[in-house]
């Protein structure tokens, strides 16, 4: 297996989850598989003449960030809402302190599921980008769920580990989470893993998954 982060080959990939989802984890850099296929997409903007300086990251996951700042021209941004590190700045995603039309790229990476009030996090996200920039956002999605399943009442980590699936989850996002996002002003551009080859996906370990790449 290659893990495209870490630009590294492995005879294997480490299991992960509670139920041990297997050669899912990389060995060295700990990338998952929706890192992987981030980074691939992530990749192509980089490639393109699209200008990209001012990146933000929402919840800087090691990985990412580690490639991120290697990256030449790039002012990079760490936001997080609890970790406040050397590449972090605590900041919450729903009052963030940055002016309007401060970057050309965020990435906000299984953030959402997290925050009760997620059209307020969709707001400033729209507001921090510049007209021209995009947001590239993954969720997980509940493949076999149309309709988006929240439930404010539902507000200790027991009732929502076992209503959402994680004790720290306030939603349990289904296909229509593309429209909500729509509904905060961003036009969205649904795009799948499998738009990658079946090899390209076999040797990195991606799995089924799904970005939004958003533009204001």
């Amino acid at each position: 297996f290659h893990c495209p982060i870490c630009a590294r080959w492995y005879r294997r990939f480490q299991s992960f989850g509670l139920k041990g989802r297997p050669n899912a984890r990389c060995p060295g850099c700990g990338s998952l598989e929706r890192h992987r296929f981030l980074w691939l997409y992530l990749n192509k903007t980089f490639n393109t003449r699209r200008r990209v300086r001012n990146v933000l990251h929402v919840a800087p996951e090691t990985c990412l960030q580690s490639v991120l700042l290697q990256q030449p021209g790039i002012l990079y941004v760490g936001v997080d809402r609890y970790d406040d590190d050397a590449n972090a700045e605590q900041q919450d995603l729903t009052a963030l302190k940055f002016s309007a039309g401060s970057f050309d790229l965020l990435i906000c990476n299984h953030v959402l599921e997290h925050i009760l009030d997620d059209r307020a996090a969709l707001s400033e996200i729209r507001r921090v980008l510049r007209p021209s920039g995009r947001a590239l956002i993954m969720v997980p999605i509940d493949r076999n769920r149309c309709v988006t399943y929240e439930n404010p009442s539902i507000n200790s980590t027991v009732a929502r580990h076992e209503a959402f699936g994680h004790p720290y989850h306030v939603r349990i996002c289904g296909w229509d989470y593309a429209g909500r996002i729509r509904e905060l002003g961003f036009d969205v551009r649904e795009v799948h893993s499998t738009s990658l080859s079946e090899h390209k996906r076999r040797i990195n370990r991606i799995n089924k998954t799904l970005l939004y790449d958003c533009t204001p």
